[in-house]
């Protein structure tokens, strides 16, 4: 006997079960249909329970769905949102805007700022230039 084929009698099984219940379908759905609703109404109990799918849906979002969208919602809010996006493109951003905001204040319009502080930024070079050069 192969243990990598399954057994004669449970080859033959599948089609015998289906010869045997087109005749009670047929009974039951053709002949006799009032049949069906007075086998569901004497098992009232069992035939909620496996009507709505041994309530498989309702424990399956219970355990999974539910928690599964909590911990997606933080994530999304709180990691992604303030974390990655705060210290991101909108940190960097907003931190440039407001670099920029008093910048602007420093934009006067008058020729001797402006040469002022291209004399600081020139001082400032030659400085930097000597410290390294004489270290």
């Amino acid at each position: 006997m192969s243990i990598e084929h399954p057994p004669l009698w449970f080859l033959l099984l599948t089609p015998c079960l289906v010869l045997l219940s087109i005749p009670i379908s047929y009974y039951l759905f053709v002949k006799n249909k009032a049949l069906p609703d007075t086998i569901a109404e004497i098992n009232r109990p069992l035939y909620k329970f496996l009507i709505n799918k041994w309530y498989f849906d309702e424990l399956y979002e219970t355990i999974f769905i539910k928690p599964s969208k909590k911990l997606g919602l933080f994530l999304w809010k709180f990691c992604d949102g303030k974390i990655i996006d705060g210290f991101g493109p909108d940190g960097i951003s907003s931190a440039i805007s407001r670099i920029s905001k008093r910048l602007s204040k420093l934009h006067t319009g008058y020729l001797y700022h402006y040469a002022f502080v291209m004399l600081l930024g020139v001082a400032l070079i030659i400085i930097l230039v000597f410290r390294t050069v004489g270290s």
